[in-house]
């Protein structure tokens, strides 16, 4: 047997050595499971996937939506996972899924309502035999983090990272939900799946991206929404569901994904055991539907967009498509992360305001997209014409047409190809992400290993003739054009009344104990060391943080000034502009991105509040021309008067929309909220005052911010000294640098009494209800009990609101309540927390949750689940080597001066509940809550808010410094 059983293995598994310390293992189980193992011993955690070849591409046509369905209830148990007595609850269960099928036969709205009834009260029953959330609460338990599921066209993944201790227990539970798996509270999950309908439709960037689908697909079911059609939403079979699931989640469709800090050899036998349980299905013929093939141009428009964009769409390749990675190149020729692209150009000469090329490879079907948005004329108070800025991007995409691009830029593109791939290759998520989309589309997964010498490999004839070939003369045109109004389709999603599903309160199934009882055995706990920062002073107060790149030769840089917006307002607009300039006395901004681009380099400009940032990246073989070009740019920027029109420009046309975004609105309110006439809306440089920003004076602003002190953040292999050295005599650092204050927070408006601010918006869909709480100075000794009352009250999908809001409920598709911590020592912390519900529904959801913070309900029995997940995140949190100086500084700032993991392993020994009940009544219980609404006032009875509070109208010019 032990032959046989080695020779099995060895004949399934292929190795891999992708980077450093790296190795890629990919085996087949018995019953057809894809295993991916990709071993990187350097990571603290492990990342885990569940990925099913299944999308909503092959939904029904006739039940749309039933993959994404199915995503929602796979966290919702089996016949162990949450069954406290599975004989009992068994033919209920049957019961509804019959009622479910009875009600579809209907038409009479009446007769469905009843049959609603009924299932509800069926599933009130049933839910006394389930203990509720029980797999969330096991993840919870082994310390599990970003517990999530998505589902997408062609695939659908299940995903969450854990310690590496918890391999058992993950593999034992992500297997067990897919043995006999009980679709409990499927009345209130079609509920929730309706509000992220109601929260879609009120995103035009959603309904942007579904117009464009539906347009360059046509009749393939790509053009439908992944979410479903809203008439399948509303007539839901739970029989139709487990068919799908029956049909498409078989162990051949599936794959098993492992990345980080895990051992190969120990872990496949353990794989072996669990997922090898998961009984083969029927082998799955797919058909594949014919796609689109556009015929000359094709011209669409629709009134959809908070501003106009025209969409330029080419028929490309599928997923893993030989000319794939050529066409990927195409498209960088055309727009790329170092702004060297022809269409580029078009943005840096300021004669579009944005432009840019990417290509959406799926597994049928794939497609090459430029979007452009037109420059705002903000004299003349208009947008461009889409013809105009039609006829210049078509005439700029004849250079990529002819071929006129030569050897020196393809290899600079390529170049910077690689070093994004490097990049990516350092995060377990993206990994796992890309060996699921290797699955998905059956390509080998020597692809990923190999992908830098693919690219290299594409000569210049590949990309001439590929080019020719897809961006010719037949496209899809899409005039997208502003909306002042967008209405909601007529298909708002209406939820019904019903009673909330009441699980049996701290039950746990047996199965559940059983995982619990698993042993651990508790590895040596690595802590984050300060010391481990390499730093040098350089000038006056300057200074230089050095740490190890262990993982490939990709160095980054920050240098960090310390001066923002909030002292330096015309800083966003300078350093907007930076990021297209040029360099004096005659380099045009194309050339000085070309230049950097030869050397391999990739460099950009931000601001916030508090610092200036110059980002660089690249290879340090060229890291000293790098560097001196750099600084030729910051000592002598050129900019552009084109340019600085173009992002005057941008800002007017920014600013007229925001009174039409819904997300814009709910930031204006809750800065208002908190700051009142320091919010940034009514800080900002005024409209009327943008028409007189000059190129003197941004560049002045911009020149004057780098005389303050600097943070730079350096990683890479070079020795710190050669850095060191290299950095003290090819950067502008002045030699006597202002003294930064910062960061400074502005502070918050204080409230007596609760209030109500509520913002009426008669266009949404949804009721975006926040709410606030000041709290106390933060100190260092209370972030464990800080910690352990956001778990217990509103962090993840364990927590009072999401179980109270969402699970009982179904009010909100997104619902949370936390308190955040300030980023410097003795500033007050603040309770956040949110709701997003449909508008009947906003009187309930606000009742509800002032019931939570008023007196919050006493689940004790819960409380080992918050201490465990604490204590095992701590083992598994660290910050990556690229982002591990900065962070640590940021600890300081906070009051740290060692890893905080060290003291909290301490007091969550400690931890009782009754310190999570202390915290609440010395900073939440009482207090005054403050609450801010973006609502439609037809859906709610408005004065009934004043039982809350006093009750505060605000109207949208209060909350904008000027408005259109």
């Amino acid at each position: 047997m032990k032959i046989k059983h080695l020779l099995c293995f060895i004949a399934l598994c292929l190795f891999f050595t992708p980077g450093k310390a790296q190795q890629l293992s990919v085996m087949t189980l018995r019953n057809g499971a894809t295993v991916y193992i990709w071993e990187d011993k350097s990571k603290p955690d492990v990342f885990g996937m569940i990925a099913f070849k299944v999308g909503s591409v092959d939904d029904p046509e006739q039940y749309t939506g039933l993959a994404h369905y199915l995503e929602h209830v796979m966290f919702k148990g089996t016949q162990t996972i949450d069954a406290l007595d599975w004989e009992k609850e068994k033919p209920i269960y049957e019961k509804i899924i019959a009622k479910y099928d009875e009600r579809a036969a209907l038409s009479d709205p009446a007769a469905r309502e009843a049959i609603d009834k009924e299932i509800n009260d069926l599933t009130r029953e049933a839910a006394q035999y389930a203990a509720g959330n029980e797999f969330s609460l096991l993840v919870d338990h082994m310390g599990g983090q970003g517990l999530n599921a998505s589902t997408g066209y062609d695939q659908t993944e299940y995903h969450n990272s854990f310690p590496p201790s918890q391999l058992e227990k993950w593999l034992e539970i992500y297997s067990e939900r897919l043995i006999d798996p009980v679709f409990r509270g499927f009345q209130t999950e079609l509920e929730a799946v309706y509000e992220e309908y109601n929260m879609y439709n009120d995103d035009r960037g959603s309904r942007m991206r579904e117009f464009i689908y539906e347009q360059a697909f046509g009749d393939h079911p790509y053009a439908r929404p992944i979410i479903g059609l809203p008439e399948h939403l509303k007539n839901p079979q739970l029989s139709k569901l487990i068919d799908f699931y029956n049909t498409w989640y078989g162990p051949q469709n599936m794959s098993i994904i492992l990345v980080g800090n895990i051992d190969a050899k120990e872990a496949i036998p353990m794989i072996r055991d669990k997922f090898e349980r998961v009984p083969r299905r029927a082998e799955i013929h797919r058909e594949k539907k014919p796609v689109r093939q556009f015929k000359g141009r094709t011209e669409k428009s629709a009134k959809i967009f908070y501003y106009p964009m025209l969409a330029l769409i080419y028929n490309g390749v599928p997923s893993n498509d030989k000319e794939e990675i050529a066409l990927e190149i195409c498209c960088q020729l055309l727009s790329n992360s170092q702004k060297t692209g022809i269409l580029d150009k078009l943005q840096l000469d300021g004669d579009i305001m944005s432009v840019g090329a990417s290509q959406n490879a799926m597994r049928d079907a794939g497609i090459l997209m430029i979007n452009a948005i037109p420059s705002f004329d903000a004299n003349q108070n208009r947008w461009d014409s889409h013809k105009s800025v039609e006829k210049i991007v078509l005439s700029s995409l004849r250079q990529l047409q002819n071929g006129e691009f030569d050897e020196a830029t393809l290899e600079a593109i390529k170049q910077n190809l690689i070093r994004e791939y490097d990049l990516q290759m350092e995060s377990n998520e993206m990994k796992a992400y890309i060996l699921a989309s290797l699955f998905n589309t059956g390509a080998d997964p020597s692809d990923i290993v190999n992908f830098k010498e693919k690219v290299k490999a594409v000569t210049i004839d590949e990309v001439k003739a590929v080019a020719k070939k897809y961006f010719n003369d037949n496209y899809l045109a899409l005039n997208i054009q502003e909306a002042k109004n967008l209405d909601s389709k007529g298909q708002k999603l209406k939820k019904p009344d019903y009673k909330p599903i009441e699980t049996k309160k701290g039950a746990k199934s047996e199965y559940a104990k059983w995982v619990e009882s698993i042993p651990v055995n508790m590895p040596e706990v690595k802590y984050c060391d300060f010391n481990s920062i390499q730093q040098k002073q350089i000038n006056t107060r300057s200074k230089l943080f050095y740490n190890l790149n262990p993982e490939n030769d990709v160095f980054t840089m920050t240098l960090k000034y310390g001066i923002g917006t909030k002292k330096m307002p015309k800083l966003e607009y300078a350093v907007a502009l930076m990021n297209n300039a040029g360099m004096l006395p005659d380099i045009e901004p194309l050339a000085f991105k070309r230049a950097m681009g030869e050397l391999n380099a990739n460099c950009t400009y931000a601001v916030d509040d508090n610092y200036m940032y110059v980002m660089m990246s690249g290879y340090e073989k060229d890291l000293v021309k790098a560097c001196q070009l750099l600084s030729k740019q910051i000592l002598f920027p050129k900019l552009d008067d084109k340019q600085l029109q173009s992002l005057i420009g941008s800002a007017f046309g920014s600013r007229q929309m925001e009174k039409s975004s819904i997300g814009t609105l709910e930031s204006a309110l809750t800065s208002y909220v908190l700051y009142k006439d320091s919010s940034d809306y009514l800080q900002r440089i005024p409209t009327r005052d943008l028409i007189d920003l000059s190129i003197t004076d941004l560049t002045t602003q911009f020149q004057a911010a780098t005389n303050y002190e600097c943070e730079i953040y350096y990683v890479g292999t070079a020795p710190f000294d050669d850095v060191y050295q290299v950095l003290s005599q090819n950067l502008p650092l002045k030699a006597q640098e202002m003294p930064s204050t910062s960061p400074e927070l502005r502070p918050r408006q204080q409230y007596t009494e609760n209030t109500i601010f509520f913002l009426p918006n008669s266009k949404a869909t949804q009721s975006k209800i926040y709410f606030f709480i000041e709290g106390k100075p933060f100190d260092v000794k209370d972030d464990i009990f800080i910690e352990a009352f956001s778990s217990y009250f509103g962090a993840g999908f364990g927590s009072l609101v999401v179980d109270e809001i969402r699970e009982k409920r179904a009010m909100a598709y997104t619902s949370y309540g936390i308190v955040g911590t300030p980023s410097v020592a003795g500033r007050n912390t603040l309770f956040q927390g949110f709701v997003g519900t449909q508008g009947d529904k906003t009187l309930d959801a606000i009742e509800i949750y002032m019931n939570l913070l008023k007196d919050m309900p006493s689940t004790p029995e819960r409380f080992d689940v918050v201490k465990t997940n604490i204590k095992e995140s701590i083992l598994s949190a660290k910050p990556g080597f690229r982002s591990a100086s900065a962070v640590y500084e940021a600890w300081k700032r906070m009051g740290y001066t060692q890893d905080p993991a060290i003291d909290k392993m301490k007091k969550i020994e400690t931890l009782k509940f009754e310190d999570i009940i202390d915290f609440y009544n010395e900073n939440i219980k009482g207090k005054p809550v403050v609450i801010a609404i973006v609502g439609n006032p037809k859906d709610f009875d408005t004065k009934a808010l004043e039982k809350y509070g006093k009750v505060v109208k605000v109207s949208e010019s209060k909350l904008f410094s000027d408005s259109f």
